[in-house]
């Protein structure tokens, strides 16, 4: 799309000099067809990012020529940068200060051109979201490290290896992982979100041109209390096929930010905290050859969603906003006796930049609960990420890349994003967490949710082959048939009888996983006497020691709940006699029903085991047993013209499962 008819061509009498002031704003307007166009922004605009990726157009477009485009920032806040065009194409990293920011974008022609300089004014709204969730950007050392990173002797000559140029990178790679996933966002018409970075009033470093003080992303220096000998152990080392430990430093990590607190330690409310580590002491051992203190994991530990990451691609990385251009055409062979071979794809600059940035980001995708994809980042499309940032490749001269060429993540990743708190826009709210659930029902299942199911993938052997998404708000119940599901797959699938694994998607970063649909549905299903009915279907894991119990209801008038840490049971009295479900240990806790009451469902919080229960009838809610802060939270209520009959589940100590029968 262009620019809408608000935006303003101005003509100057001089071509722009890189880096210069702004043009004074009383230039003559002259309309012209070769000024600059956008793509992909227009006037008044109102975006969520310090950086954005602006892409568009300048000069003639039936021609091949290379030339320049500066970007003029709003009241000189930033010094101007220039950015290539190429064949009249154009990707530029626009800073924005929070507010209006008029911006001037000025086009320089080829040479051999009239020497005119055609520019462009644009005004774009920068509304940081404070209320969000941020991503923390971290570099963790060892105790006695020396604080560098490896990088090749010509590299060392150009800028220090030491910890202040890895915080330049890191922060940089923050801005780039932003930039590029709101333009995806944008581009797959889920509008202008991206996470945001924890940011704070510091020295910036986004431009090597100056050093003003501006509001810039925060990046945390964590020191472990593991040794480098200890973090560069081979046995952690994730590349080496004999190791041990492989994703020890993932837990090394771990114990590093924990001890740190801070901004990393549990808050109040419960809130993840999101972190994206930076191992500086990540070594390349040429003689083995082996990438020590390095591993691309990405995950989460109890409040902690982390990614990490080794440093031995950092000297490839951008540090600011004038080196991303370079950093992404830099075509220099790559010394692999100085700095390590990483997945033997990093032969040149640009190939580190592309596999360090990338694969850091896929890890980052994990941590925001992205599994491994069919294609896109998550598969590992981040090799050509430089894509993204340039238009013409020194390495194919005659090829332009324009936003079809480029990678992306997947769909089904910016549908996770599009749900995930630290994506929100304004006015939507933060969703409470509450797990799905599947019900089994006479021809089928229906999935439900109390927060609103946005996403069903379905997997046959191995990888998702087809998915239902819901663009017009998540649902609360919806009612699948096996038929139909094997319909939506491609068509080598639909002919199999392979089992179909479900992950079922809710607000407030919930999931439900079925292995096997079919055979869920199977097992669901029970003759009680002369009546049909069904189990809810529950986790499949299970301790074999664990015993399956079951009660089916009466008439009940008090339920005694037994609970310390943990629920150890439920006993059930009706008019006459009790049932015992579990054991009988913790302390006794009794909640007693009104003659016209009755139990139309459960609220639990649960885990490796059933921390905490509610009762939930027809009138009220009974208090939370148990542990209310531990598992995670999830409700047993029937589908809609079904009664809650019973309950079935396994016990060892403890209650581990608890499930549903309805009818």
């Amino acid at each position: 799309m262009m620019a809408n008819r608000s935006t303003t061509y101005y003509a100057t009498e001089h071509p722009p000099v890189p880096h210069a002031p702004t043009p004074p704003l009383r230039t003559r307007p002259t309309p012209s067809a070769d000024a600059p166009r956008f793509y992909n922004v227009s006037d008044k605009n109102t975006v969520h990012q310090r950086l954005l990726l602006v892409h568009g157009t300048a000069g003639p477009q039936d021609r091949r020529f290379d030339s320049w485009i500066t970007v003029h920032h709003h009241i000189a806040s930033f010094p101007p940068q220039t950015f290539p065009v190429a064949n009249g194409y154009f990707k530029a990293l626009v800073h924005l200060s929070p507010g209006e920011n008029n911006l001037r974008f000025t086009y320089a022609p080829p040479t051999g051109g009239n020497g005119v300089s055609l520019s462009t004014d644009i005004t774009l709204n920068y509304l940081p979201l404070l209320q969000n969730p941020p991503l923390y950007l971290a570099i963790v050392v060892g105790r006695d490290s020396a604080l560098e990173f490896d990088a090749p002797a010509a590299r060392r000559a150009q800028e220090p290896n030491n910890l202040d140029t890895a915080a330049r990178k890191l922060r940089m790679a923050g801005y780039l992982w932003q930039a590029f996933t709101g333009e995806q966002m944008s581009r797959a018409g889920m509008g202008r979100r991206t996470f945001r970075l924890e940011e704070g009033w510091n020295v910036d470093t986004l431009s090597n041109r100056d050093a003003s003080k501006r509001t810039t992303a925060k990046v945390h220096v964590v020191r472990s209390e593991r040794t480098v000998a200890e973090i560069r152990d081979p046995n952690r080392a994730q590349q080496n096929p004999q190791a041990s430990d492989a994703g020890g430093l993932f837990d090394i990590a771990l114990d590093a930010l924990r001890k740190q607190g801070g901004p990393f330690a549990p808050t109040p409310g419960g809130e993840d905290v999101h972190v994206a580590v930076l191992f500086l002491d990540a070594h390349w051992d040429a003689s083995r050859p082996l990438v020590t203190g390095h591993a691309a994991l990405g995950g989460g530990s109890g409040h902690i969603k982390l990614a990490i990451f080794g440093s031995h691609l950092t000297y490839a990385w951008p540090a600011c906003v004038e080196q991303v251009v370079p950093a992404f055409s830099d075509t220099t062979r790559v010394s692999h006796a100085e700095v390590a071979d990483d997945a033997g794809q990093t032969r040149t600059y640009q190939e580190a930049a592309d596999i360090g940035l990338g694969a850091m980001m896929h890890e980052v995708g994990h941590l925001l609960g992205c599994p491994h994809q069919p294609d896109g980042i998550m598969l590992r499309a981040y090799v050509v990420l430089h894509r993204s940032f340039i238009v013409r490749d020194p390495r194919v001269p005659s090829q332009v890349w324009m936003a079809q060429d480029e990678c992306g993540w997947h769909r089904l990743d910016l549908l996770r994003f599009r749900c995930h708190p630290m994506f929100r826009l304004p006015p939507e709210p933060l969703v409470p967490a509450a797990k799905p659930a599947l019900l089994p029902v006479e021809n089928g299942a229906i999935a439900a949710s109390k927060t609103g199911i946005y996403l069903i993938e379905i997997h046959v052997g191995g990888s998702c082959r087809a998915h239902l998404e819901y663009p017009d708000g998540p649902k609360h119940e919806i009612f699948l048939y096996e038929q139909e599901l094997r319909s939506l797959l491609p068509a080598e699938f639909q002919r199999g009888s392979a089992p179909l694994k479900l992950s079922i998607l809710a607000l407030g970063q919930q999931q439900l996983d079925v292995d096997d649909f079919s055979a869920a549905l199977a097992r669901s299903r029970v003759d009680i006497g002369a009546r049909q009915a069904f189990y809810s279907v529950m986790p499949q894991s299970v301790d074999a020691n664990d015993t399956t119990h079951r009660v089916l209801f009466r008439r009940i008038v008090r339920v005694r709940v037994y609970h310390g840490a943990a629920v150890d049971g439920l006993e059930f009295f009706y008019d006459s006699g009790s049932a015992m479900f579990g054991n009988r240990g913790g302390s006794p806790s009794d909640f007693t029903l009104e003659p016209a009451e009755t139990l139309v469902g459960l609220a639990l919080r649960s885990g490796a085991w059933l921390d905490a229960v509610q009762l939930v009838t027809n009138i009220k809610r009974s208090p939370m047993y148990g542990n209310a802060t531990g598992g995670g939270p999830s409700e047993l209520m029937p589908p809609t013209g079904y009664s809650l009959i019973g309950i079935y589940g396994s016990v060892g100590q403890v209650v581990t499962r608890l499930g549903m029968v309805y009818a």
